[in-house]
């Protein structure tokens, strides 16, 4: 499975909602730590769960440097361990 999260700059979900109902991806839509944006990962994990998942997470980074990679981490291995034990 791939993670990241986005979180908005500014403005609302529905404001990025398009005229066709898709959602767009404007500039003020941006990378950041896992567990932090507008992915709910307690969903996400609770579906993969039931789907049988038993693979690997990889982490998408932004531009933050390790620190920012470091909270991406331990926020998926701690969800992690919730919903697999």
């Amino acid at each position: 499975m791939h993670a990241s999260d986005r979180y908005l700059t500014s403005g609302t979900v529905e404001e990025l909602r398009q005229a066709d109902g898709t959602l767009g991806y404007p500039t003020n839509l941006c990378h950041g730590i896992i567990g932090r944006g507008l992915n709910d990962y307690d969903r996400i994990f609770s579906i993969l769960r039931g789907a049988g998942f038993d693979g690997w997470v990889s982490i998408e980074d932004g531009d933050g440097g390790m620190e920012p990679l470091v909270e991406s981490a331990a926020f998926l291995r701690g969800k992690m361990a919730e919903h697999f034990g």
